[in-house]
């Protein structure tokens, strides 16, 4: 029964697990010319764990500083290293590498948020944890974060609804004032036609 349920929750986790499939580890390689530097940003929002890890593939000395809207939150001289934080605020986290040598350098930099950066056997060893506690901590943790994630949505939704009213709100009153400045125009057109057939009409006569 112990391994039947265990099959279950790891089936049910990884269809989970492709739901979230965007929080995964993403890595890239890009070279960096000597004493220059190369800046990345990754969105985030409230909440969001970031872990990074970048390497010099040469071995050599990297001037890094990760920083959020002006604040650095991270700045390290190393040919290799770590750095893990937590998002305060909804936006961009910048990274920029620095290479501090005469020589260019390849740089190997790999990103996880959400759940994705978090340690399981970490926490498995800390506490102790069965394979099947750990699987239902997981899965207990990507339900949080979907519900989390609805319920974005539904800020992000609503946000947008009241956006669209005062939108509509203001389109309808331009409407109102462009119609009353079209009726205005004419009026004053026929006013002005009539005025003038009317003094016309006395030089004539």
């Amino acid at each position: 029964r112990a391994m039947a349920a265990s099959a279950v929750v790891t089936i049910a986790l990884q269809l989970l697990l492709f739901l979230v499939q965007p929080n995964q580890a993403d890595g890239i390689h890009f070279d960096l010319g000597a004493r220059s530097q190369k800046c990345l940003g990754e969105e985030v929002e409230t909440g969001d764990l970031i872990v990074a890890k970048f390497k010099s593939m040469e071995g050599r000395k990297l001037t890094v500083t990760v920083s959020d809207k002006g604040t650095t939150l991270y700045s390290k001289t190393v040919a290799s290293g770590k750095f893990t934080q937590t998002a305060k605020t909804d936006g961009a986290i910048k990274t920029c590498f620095f290479n501090t040598e005469a020589l260019p350098t390849s740089v190997e930099f790999e990103t996880k948020k959400g759940i994705g950066a978090k340690d399981y056997s970490g926490v498995a060893q800390k506490d102790s944890l069965k394979p099947l506690e750990l699987e239902l901590l997981r899965l207990e943790d990507i339900i949080k974060y979907i519900q989390m994630e609805f319920k974005r949505f539904e800020a992000n939704e609503s946000q947008q609804a009241r956006i669209n009213a005062s939108t509509n709100s203001r389109v309808f009153w331009l409407s109102i004032f462009s119609m009353i400045c079209i009726v205005g125009v004419n009026a004053a057109q026929i006013f002005f036609l009539v005025q003038y057939f009317r003094d016309k009409r006395f030089k004539d006569m």
